[in-house]
């Protein structure tokens, strides 16, 4: 039987973009025999349940299409698509997002050739123009493949980063989902952080073709670019929920500090920027909670080595502020300074 590809698209009011998305798919050069593309609407209230049933017709051997009544976030549209995936191995595009068209190609290549569990690709904001390669050049080095053969290069692969913790820009063998029982938080946003760490406890081989091959819709109107929305939220919750799974799968026992910074990182570092960026009102409050919750969860943060090894010094400095109990006035003080610090 000749291996599949399962391209995960959870779908949710995205009627004026999914045309484009799935025309990226359908013409990719692998062939749409090598593909099962999975379209799950999330309940969506435009036309995107029509436009997805045209395409199902133009397409009815390709494409599966999954409706749900209830929305429950693209986490529970991708869980939903993953349990009814059956291809070697599985890929995730959002609907506004489009694709190079040999990317499932070359992923796939660099899976069966270099024997890997995940293919990386480059990607980049793009805002629909025809003219972003003239921005932007699409090579951005040699392209390089990653073994993860020992506990302490697992504890530098997770330290580095190297892999982000995007789903979108990656193609996975099926059996690194389905025997290490991954899957994406439901009825939350932010989910990619969740999926995209757990993933650097088991994937051992990983390829990154260093070129930029797919294109991330760079829309105002998006879940991670509007503004005083409460669900930024979910991301401290999303952090929490992690650390609390990489303890129940006893993975904390042999990586604490490595998880230990993570949790720095994306708990505190990435929820302060979250409060700053996100919010034009002072979030002091949550900001106090956050600091309560760092010391409760990881009390001897300010022994990790790798603090200063890794972090920059404006990280650093907003990780001295932890213990501090500032005021209000000093916080907003600290806001100002990082508005203009930290880039978008």
């Amino acid at each position: 039987m000749r291996e599949k590809i399962s391209v995960v698209i959870p779908c949710y009011n995205v009627e004026k973009y999914i045309d484009r998305c799935l025309a990226s798919v359908v013409a990719q050069t692998i062939g749409m025999e090598m593909l099962e593309i999975i379209c799950v609407n999330d309940a969506s209230m435009d036309g995107t349940w029509e436009k997805l049933s045209w395409w199902e017709r133009r397409y009815p051997e390709n494409i599966l299409l999954v409706n749900c009544k209830e929305n429950g976030a693209q986490g529970k549209a991708r869980n939903i698509a993953l349990s009814h995936a059956t291809g070697d191995f599985v890929t995730f595009l959002d609907s506004d997002d489009w694709i190079e068209l040999d990317t499932y190609e070359r992923m796939y290549h660099a899976l069966k050739t270099y024997h890997c569990d995940i293919a990386c690709c480059g990607w980049i904001p793009d805002a629909g123009r025809e003219d972003i390669w003239n921005l932007k050049q699409k090579r951005k080095g040699q392209d390089y493949m990653l073994e993860v053969a020992s506990v302490k290069e697992r504890k530098k692969f997770l330290v580095t980063g190297v892999m982000g913790h995007m789903c979108v820009n990656k193609m996975y063998r099926s059996s690194l989902i389905y025997d290490n029982h991954l899957f994406f938080l439901e009825k939350c946003k932010y989910e990619d952080i969740y999926w995209g760490v757990l993933n650097y406890f088991y994937g051992n081989r990983i390829y990154f073709i260093n070129e930029i091959m797919y294109h991330y819709f760079r829309n105002s109107d998006s879940t991670i670019m509007t503004r005083n929305v409460p669900y930024h939220m979910d991301m401290l919750d999303v952090v929490l929920r992690l650390w609390q799974e990489c303890k129940n799968r006893g993975l904390l026992e042999t990586y604490y500090l490595e998880m230990e910074l993570n949790f720095l990182i994306h708990y505190y570092l990435g929820g302060v920027r979250m409060l700053v960026l996100r919010f034009e009102d002072l979030k002091y409050e949550i900001f106090q909670k956050m600091c309560t919750t760092v010391i409760e969860t990881v009390p001897n943060y300010k022994e990790n080595p790798y603090v200063k090894e890794i972090l920059s010094e404006i990280d650093q400095l907003q990780i001295a502020l932890i213990d501090q109990d500032i005021s209000r006035a000093q916080f907003a003080d600290v806001t100002e300074l990082l508005r203009g610090k930290i880039a978008e």
